[in-house]
């Protein structure tokens, strides 16, 4: 305000105020609760959270119903139960080979307290847990990626109701999807999956040695070059298998099948070699063809069996999906769209190791229904982000046309 003793009237000078930024947990404020799609419409987010919670009721019951078949089925549990209080894992080992995976494996569940008797709870807290996460850090999930997630959760929820590996493959899992929305996800991917695998699976130190691999050179992948680089990783393990191992490059599954009884758990769909060679370059082909025979596992249908057909309904569209978050994110400088494209390597160097060691289809969909999560987690990172560029972009340019946030996402709800 000027004074008034030089002849001026008093004004009132308004203060400045420039505009604000929106930030990212401003826009996002609107979408903390999850809602269910349908063709691109929301549904009103309590009804969304009905459904998911009885979804979740679906998942968590099927361990406790399903337990005592499941135990005549899978000879995991009776395994087991026969190395506790064996104490035979030799945890401090430093040789890999030293290490028994029941015997380790029985270790760690007997010192969490897991039995025969509670094994349906743990089956039931791991299974909700990694299918109702990944549903809840979408903003808005369409119904064909909802109904994908179930799926992947009832084929879980079965294979978790008896005490198993997979167990503590799940508890990996578990912790990686919680920490998808941190910028530790990858030491957290790493750590987990690696101490994993030199204590229980050793094919998963591969896993992590072929994430850390595809991490590297995120920014160079594109649909045509992860084709090559599968080719080359399967190169690279078939000579490694020959001149240090001395065997060929599907020596485990051949192992397994061998010795495999007719008519046991995945005898029918068991998992032969299309090129049956000792050249490498051959083995490593091969692997590719098996490798896609387990992303698209049409073969399958020749049984028609309900669950083979809920199996060969969703493994495509999961495999589509991670191919798609991983491209579009190698493209994009944002962070958000970059870790979703780290979380998506997670399952597909998975993938690409299945494609050496898996024995048969059911094992496949048993391993691969764990790590499943990991694709909706991706999903859901870069559907967020991209909703928050769409807003950005309507505060700055009201008229500019809109291009529909993760179209990968949302037009899957044509295809519920």
């Amino acid at each position: 305000m000027l004074e008034h003793g030089c002849g001026f009237k008093s004004i009132e000078v308004p203060p400045l105020i420039l505009p604000r930024v929106p930030n990212e947990r401003f826009l996002l404020s609107g979408m903390n609760l999850t809602s269910l799609s349908i063709r691109g419409k929301a549904i009103d987010p309590a009804i969304s959270l009905i459904v998911f919670l009885f979804a979740a009721l679906v998942v968590g019951a099927i361990p406790f119903a399903y337990h005592d078949t499941a135990a005549q089925i899978f000879p995991d549990e009776e395994t087991l139960l026969s190395f506790f209080g064996a104490d035979a894992c030799q945890l401090t080992s430093t040789t890999v080979e030293e290490r028994n995976s029941y015997a380790c494996s029985a270790f760690l569940l007997e010192s969490v307290g897991l039995s025969a008797s509670t094994a349906p709870f743990a089956g039931a807290l791991l299974s909700v847990s990694l299918t109702l996460i990944p549903i809840f850090q979408f903003a808005r999930i369409p119904l064909g990626v909802f109904l994908a997630s179930l799926a992947w959760g009832v084929i879980r929820a079965i294979f978790l109701s008896v005490l198993s590996k997979d167990m503590l493959s799940a508890a990996v899992v578990l912790v990686s999807v919680m920490a998808a929305r941190q910028s530790w996800f990858g030491m957290t991917w790493l750590l987990s999956a690696t101490i994993y695998g030199w204590v229980v699976r050793k094919y998963w130190l591969l896993v992590s040695a072929v994430w850390f691999g595809l991490r590297l050179i995120r920014k160079q992948l594109t649909v045509f070059r992860l084709l090559v680089i599968i080719v080359l990783v399967y190169v690279a393990l078939a000579l490694t298998f020959q001149i240090a191992l001395g065997v060929t490059l599907d020596f485990a599954r051949l192992a397994v099948n061998e010795n495999r009884e007719v008519g046991a758990e995945g005898s029918r769909t068991v998992i032969e070699a299309v090129i049956a060679s000792d050249n490498a370059i051959l083995q490593a082909l091969n692997a590719t063809i098996t490798f896609f025979r387990l992303a698209f596992p049409l073969e399958l249908l020749r049984f028609g069996s309900v669950s083979q057909l809920a199996f060969i309904s969703i493994m495509p569209f999961t495999f589509v999906w991670m191919v798609k978050v991983i491209v579009k994110s190698a493209k994009s400088d944002n962070k958000k769209i970059i870790q979703a494209g780290k979380i998506a390597l997670a399952p597909l160097s998975f993938l690409i190791i299945e494609g050496v060691f898996e024995p048969d289809f059911g094992s496949f969909a048993r391993h691969f229904a764990i790590v499943s999560p990991l694709v909706f987690s991706a999903m859901a990172l870069m559907q967020k982000a991209e909703l928050v560029q769409e807003k950005l972009l309507r505060r700055s340019h009201p008229a500019a046309p809109i291009a529909p946030a993760f179209v990968g996402a949302i037009q899957q709800d044509r295809i519920s």
